[in-house]
């Protein structure tokens, strides 16, 4: 998914939209803003605050009722007096914050993802109950059962699945209510991948936590017995400024380079298709001061945005 400063939308790749072959569209009156891909569905927030979805919805993902699955991008309707701000879609949910504060969860709630307080899915948004002392989202994330808030002030609020301590509660199983997660610092970013996650502080410093195997938490090997906690990942130079969680593997951006690690093996690190594996930082030597502005994972790859308005993966 492509969006571009002429608000074209370009989609390609497997999916319930086009038939599966590249395709592109626009918004009338109205240009889109944020993208965010899930599992089988897709958001796209708009200028005028509108939230459009499509793809699957097995799950009630899209918010839009019991249907199969949505062809073609349509107005959730329910939201339209709200005014959308941020969305992110997980595996089969999908998290929205409206301009108003108000966050919304809908689809799978298995785990508790959608923070309702519940694990009843739901096919429509959901309100959730404040959380935050009406403090701003800045952020929000979502993974494979997991979902995130980052509020203004720099809190992190995270809630849904914690079976290997992807949200970072130790021991607990899973949350299905918002519960603040705190290292004594001020958090500028936030991801969750399937089943790990990772923030930024403030001072530049990367935490992961969550599933260890195939290194995709790029901590030394005394640490990882305590991976059900937020800890802080080495060997990285420089003020990390963004993190994106994949399914197994991790990318940070610094001022100067990137920085992958975990699994491999289909070359979503970078480093190419020979090096299956990760298990600390190890920077891009091809894209060092690069200018990296963005980077973003799927599954299994990897993206970037450079601030020359380019783009590569």
């Amino acid at each position: 998914m492509v969006l571009f400063k002429t608000g074209a939308i370009f989609t390609f790749g497997q999916s319930r939209f086009a038939d599966n072959v590249p395709n592109k569209f626009w918004l009338k009156n109205d240009h889109p803003v944020h993208i965010s891909c899930g599992g089988e569905h897709t958001a796209v927030t708009t200028e005028n605050g509108r939230l459009l979805m499509f793809g699957g919805n097995t799950w009630g993902q899209l918010g839009l009722g019991f249907k199969r699955a949505a062809s073609k991008p349509t107005s959730v309707k329910a939201l339209k007096s709200e005014k959308v701000k941020l969305v992110a879609c997980g595996r089969d949910h999908t998290i929205v914050c409206t301009w108003r504060g108000g966050v919304y969860g809908a689809g799978s709630n298995q785990e508790g993802q959608l923070g309702l307080g519940h694990c009843n899915s739901t096919s429509s948004f959901h309100l959730l109950h404040p959380f935050c002392n009406h403090a701003p989202i800045r952020m929000l994330s979502a993974g494979c059962n997991t979902s995130a808030a980052l509020t203004e002030d720099g809190r992190l609020f995270m809630w849904g699945d914690n079976s290997v301590g992807q949200i970072g509660l130790g021991d607990e199983e899973f949350a299905s209510e918002p519960r603040e997660v705190t290292v004594g610092e001020t958090v500028m970013w936030v991801s969750c991948g399937y089943h790990h996650s990772a923030f930024v502080t403030v001072d530049g410093e990367l935490y992961t936590f969550g599933e260890s195997a195939d290194g995709r938490l790029g901590l030394q090997v005394e640490q990882l017995a305590n991976h059900r906690v937020p800890q802080r990942v080495q060997g990285i130079l420089g003020r990390v400024t963004q993190v994106s969680c994949g399914g197994e593997h991790t990318v940070a951006l610094t001022e100067e380079t990137v920085y992958t690690f975990g699994r491999g093996q289909y070359g979503q690190l970078g480093h190419g298709t020979f090096l299956f594996e990760v298990d600390l930082p190890k920077p891009l030597e091809h894209f060092s001061n690069s200018s990296i502005r963005h980077i973003a994972c799927g599954e299994n790859h990897t993206a970037m945005i450079t601030s020359k308005n380019g783009a590569t993966d």
